[in-house]
């Protein structure tokens, strides 16, 4: 059966209607200069499975001076314009355009060349108006199967841009198929290539990764094939590490990755359950927990705003609290914020919802109960929800400085204890009571 025979078969007629019109105004305005040019890659993949097809990119033989020329009464961005690729930006909208990939040996750029140094089979997959898709190495079978397999020798396709190994990951992942045996060994046998690649381009997949349907998967995964030790080192160490606090028989790498799957799909919270526990096997948990995340989210270049959120959450001892006293939930809104504070909640359902006991899901339902009521009432739980400020010790004679601080976030604690104080008279008694406690004491 020759191609054209079995897209008919697998009823795979993919029409212009189907086909993002800032992508058809690409290649026609190419094609009217005398350039070939088709719709590549994952864009041509997602329409095969019928899903949503978010990136446009698009293959021709123009070089990226041509392309630039072409549209030059558009924005064109040359970003990746030393690996043949420019945006073209259209309607606002993004469209990757680049010079037909080919091999140093190979002649005259041509379509077929650069299918095949395409990553994966079911990435290698082209469209042309009038002919439809184009698939010269068995990528629709490929996608029957389910399988991800590397174009010709997964080996060389490695090599020639390593991010692909993560690339492989993250696609079983999203798409939940399954990873070939000569890709897998080709991954295996190349881990160590992923040193070459930066740190950015890492950190994109890492996201992807983590915020798939699998992340426990793919961050195993990452692990059997060599790449995790070379990413994350600080994740390495926790395989075969047995904290005396957790199941038993199964290593705190097992349980991070059961608390990733139990997570909603959120950056930070994934993260947070990705890195928490990374200081255990340095038997310096409590001290630099903090300090080893915020080093390895910089180290990956995670935005500041991210790192922010993280290093907040590492911080908690959240899985020791007793969240059914409202006590000790009043004091953590205080420390994270209330706009944390749900992302420890959320934290903490995981972790019960792996941990063994009948109990559990009572337990999460009457935690929810109390934080609820807890927000619901609004407590004091900051300096400015204190009956008294600044000004009013001012008054009442203290100098202005780090004592009158010292004294809020004294008069602080004590009403989230008990906000029931939170009263500008009574706040005003327990000031009068410690001066006369620190005359005692002095003399």
């Amino acid at each position: 059966m020759d191609k054209k025979e079995e897209i008919q078969r697998l009823n795979l007629k993919i029409e212009s209607k189907d086909i993002d019109p800032g992508a058809l105004f690409i290649i026609k305005r190419l094609n009217d200069l005398d350039y070939e040019a088709l719709v590549v890659g994952g864009c041509i993949r997602n329409l095969v499975m019928r899903q949503e097809a978010n990136d446009w990119d698009v293959t021709t033989n123009a070089t990226p001076e041509e392309i630039t020329q072409a549209f030059k009464d558009y924005k064109v961005v040359p970003v990746g314009k030393k690996f043949g690729t420019v945006t073209v930006v259209i309607n606002h909208v993004n469209y990757q355009v680049s010079t037909f990939k080919r091999s140093k040996s190979a002649g005259v750029p041509n379509l077929f060349e650069d299918l095949r140094h395409r990553d994966y089979t079911i990435n290698a997959l082209a469209w042309r108006e009038g002919e439809g898709i184009i698939d010269y190495f068995n990528g629709l079978t490929n996608l029957q199967q389910k399988l991800i397999r590397g174009v010709e020798d997964p080996t060389e396709r490695i090599k020639e841009d390593p991010l692909r190994m993560l690339r492989a990951v993250r696609l079983a992942c999203e798409l939940d198929f399954e990873v070939d045996k000569a890709t897998l060994q080709a991954i295996e046998e190349n881990s160590s290539l992923i040193k070459k690649v930066s740190q950015e381009r890492i950190r994109d997949e890492l996201i992807k990764i983590l915020l798939s349907n699998s992340p426990k998967r793919g961050i195993k995964l990452l692990q059997r094939l060599g790449l995790l030790q070379f990413i994350l080192p600080e994740l390495e160490r926790c395989v075969g590490f047995y904290p005396g606090d957790f199941r038993q028989k199964e290593d705190l790498f097992e349980y991070i990755t059961d608390l990733l799957n139990k997570l909603p799909s959120n950056l930070v919270l994934r993260l947070t359950a990705l890195l928490g526990d990374v200081t255990r096997p340095l038997y310096t948990y409590l001290t630099n927990r903090k300090e080893v995340t915020v080093e390895i989210l910089r180290r990956l270049k995670f935005k500041k705003s991210i790192i922010k959120q993280v290093s907040i959450l590492v911080q908690e001892s959240w899985r020791a609290i007793d969240f059914r006293n409202p006590k000790n939930i009043r004091q953590i809104i205080s420390r994270v914020g209330e706009e944390n504070i749900l992302s420890i909640l959320e934290l903490k359902r995981a972790d019960l919802m792996i941990s063994k006991g009948a109990d559990k899901l009572k337990q999460i339902e009457k935690i929810e109960k109390e934080f609820r009521e807890i927000l619901h009432e609004k407590p004091p739980l900051s300096l400015k929800d204190l009956a008294i400020n600044g000004r009013d010790l001012i008054h009442l004679g203290y100098q202005e400085g780090k004592e009158i601080g010292r004294i809020l976030k004294m008069l602080l604690k004590i009403i989230i204890d008990k906000p029931e104080l939170n009263k500008k008279k009574i706040l005003f008694e327990l000031l009068i009571e410690d001066e006369e406690e620190k005359k005692i004491f002095d003399n």
